[in-house]
């Protein structure tokens, strides 16, 4: 092997330059293709002086990103009670029960808002799920076709909404005092199972299934329940789970579509009542018991929030298609 040595006494000889130039030469060409090899104070300060200018423009597009989002419903962003809790209307307590009940005894309900061409809550959730949830989603999706094939995922699919549907109904006709039928699919008759201690606790049923109008805001959902629990007016969100949700967390977007529907109920002009709480309730398909996630007032503004992001960037992505 060629010593360095005998290779820059061979260049200067050749070349008839001397040593200090071809250290210079060699210098430029790692230079040239590693950079340099120590920060020098000049090159230092250059390099913070780019980052922070970086970091302010993140900064400054992240500021007038929430500014955009402020000024398409600025009502709602700078007041959050006012457009989730309307002051106008009565709070559903014991005696506004007994003078409903005493005014109608033959029917719960009050009036129901006709379907309108508006968005849903949950087409809304769905279109701004995020991307990582989006990916979990299609992860899911592949591997279970993996498992069954196309025709057996499609299948499944539609049982599994066959399933919800079916323990929804079972718990609207308990609501409403009409005969229970026995669902054909097991796991329905194991959420029942599952949710028996919570229905002992929820009475004066108000709304059950029925559609609900954010007239401000312009979006609609069919509502589970408004009733009371514990002797606590609440709007309820049933779920069903074959996996375990130890937290409010693990419910995902649950909590953020109660609070829609709950914002709906408190503005749509077909009911003059409001409620302040909520309750997220995950029934399990083997039939252990449900678990309850009371949300208070507090906690529903704070999801009401986020629901704002999320109604503002499907109303984004709405006028990006126009």
């Amino acid at each position: 092997m060629i010593g360095i040595w005998t290779l820059l006494r061979f260049k200067t000889t050749d070349c008839k330059k001397d040593l200090g130039t071809v250290f210079k030469k060699m210098n430029k060409d790692t230079k040239q293709l590693f950079g340099d090899l120590l920060e020098t104070n000049k090159t230092r300060k250059h390099r913070l002086k780019l980052a922070d200018k970086i970091v302010g423009d993140e900064k400054e597009k992240e500021n007038n990103y929430l500014n955009r989002l402020k000024s398409q419903i600025k009502p709602t962003m700078e007041d959050g009670i006012s457009s989730m809790v309307n002051d106008s209307k009565q709070n559903l307590n014991q005696e506004y029960y007994r003078k409903l009940t005493a005014e109608m005894p033959s029917e719960m309900i009050i009036h129901e808002t006709p379907k309108r061409d508006i968005p849903s809550v949950t087409n809304i959730l769905n279109t701004t799920m995020s991307e990582k949830s989006k990916a979990a989603l299609e992860n899911w999706k592949k591997s279970m076709i993996e498992k069954l094939g196309e025709d057996g995922f499609n299948k499944y699919s539609r049982e599994l909404m066959a399933m919800g549907s079916a323990m929804h109904t079972k718990i609207q006709s308990h609501l409403t005092g009409h005969q229970l039928d026995v669902s054909h699919y097991d796991e329905v008759e194991n959420c029942w199972k599952s949710l028996d201690a919570v229905l002992k606790n929820v009475s004066k049923p108000i709304l059950v299934e029925k559609m609900v109008v954010h007239d401000a805001l312009s979006y609609r959902g069919i509502v589970d329940c408004v009733a009371f629990y514990k002797d606590t007016p609440v709007v309820i969100e049933w779920k069903k789970s074959s996996r375990d949700k130890s937290s409010l967390q693990a419910t995902y977007d649950a909590p953020i579509q109660l609070a829609a529907y709950m914002g709906a109920v408190n503005n749509d002009i077909s009911y003059d009542f409001k409620v302040e709480e909520g309750l997220v309730v995950v029934a399990y398909s083997d039939g252990h018991p449900a678990n309850v996630f009371k949300l208070t007032k507090q906690a529903c503004l704070d999801y009401w929030k986020i629901w704002m992001g999320r109604l503002n960037k499907y109303k984004q992505i709405q006028s990006s298609f126009k």
